[in-house]
């Protein structure tokens, strides 16, 4: 496969030389409520009167470029990316480093733009570790993005990315659109009157398109499909298909989603809560 490059090159996009210092001041920010709200002030500032993109380095060795007016974790990206998502990032880093596996194969179900496939490449290489990914995105623009980003980075050859949606069984979808968030983009089942639809594929069939036997760690944010994408692998997939850690979406309710009352029942512990996700490792296989 022809290696995807950035036209422009990446930098065309770049900060001036003055708002690149202020948007670097954000990841000194203290991880706290005001170094929260010193990022957001950092954020309207360098971003003000402009809709991107951006051309920025997200992670360490790896680059994105970002349209945060029309999506929501491109923003977050901008500046102060330490805040995003640090819980599951950690917890996703830590997996890496302690697996044995060569290389650590991560599944990135809901890819959106890459930003936590980007941060896999960027551990591994920090590490100096093997590593395969598959990023999974249907949208067709959200995709070109998530392309863009790991060509960017360097990472086509290390994260494949697989353009269908993802579902309890196969079948065809078509893309529900959010007006103002990219990332809450919903996919459901096609009907006979739907000029444009997308491949909708279970977790076990990605993985048999893309070569992957065994997966380590998986996200899934898939706006309200992660259920059945999850019932799918545990009723069909064989035993190294199911993921040594699970980083779910699980709202913010007290209660326990049925996602997550899912992965319990399958053998999987809750190890903790984020803001918005659940992080799970598997403990057994129930027979």
């Amino acid at each position: 496969m022809t290696p995807r490059s950035l036209d422009p090159p990446f930098g065309a996009f770049a900060f001036s030389g003055p708002l690149e210092a202020v948007r670097r001041t954000a990841a000194l920010m203290p991880k706290n409520r005001l170094g929260r709200m010193c990022v957001s002030a950092i954020r309207r500032l360098v971003v003000r009167g402009r809709s991107g993109p951006f051309d920025v380095e997200v992670f360490p060795s790896v680059h994105a470029r970002l349209y945060p007016a029309s999506n929501r974790c491109e923003k977050r990206a901008v500046a102060g990316v330490q805040f995003f998502d640090l819980g599951e990032r950690m917890a996703l880093r830590e997996a890496c480093l302690s697996s044995s596996s060569a290389p650590f194969v991560f599944v990135d179900l809901g890819a959106n733009v890459g930003l936590y496939s980007l941060w896999m490449v960027s551990v591994a290489r920090q590490a100096h570790r093997p590593f395969q990914g598959v990023a999974v995105e249907p949208d067709p623009e959200t995709r070109a993005r998530l392309e863009d980003n790991l060509a960017a980075s360097g990472a086509s050859g290390d994260v494949s990315v697989a353009p269908v949606a993802v579902g309890e069984a196969a079948g065809r979808g078509t893309i529900v659109a959010h007006g103002q968030n990219r990332g809450e983009h919903m996919v459901r089942a096609a009907e006979a009157a739907d000029a444009d639809t997308v491949e909708i594929l279970t977790v076990q069939e990605i993985c048999a398109r893309h070569g992957i036997a065994r997966i380590d760690a998986m996200k899934i944010d898939l706006e309200g499909h992660d259920e059945g994408a999850l019932r799918g692998l545990f009723a069909g997939a064989p035993d190294a298909l199911w993921p040594q850690l699970v980083v779910v979406e699980a709202g913010k309710g007290d209660d326990l989603p049925p996602v997550v009352r899912l992965c319990l029942d399958n053998g999987y512990r809750l190890d903790r809560r984020t803001r918005l996700n659940a992080l799970l490792t598997r403990a057994s296989r129930p027979s």
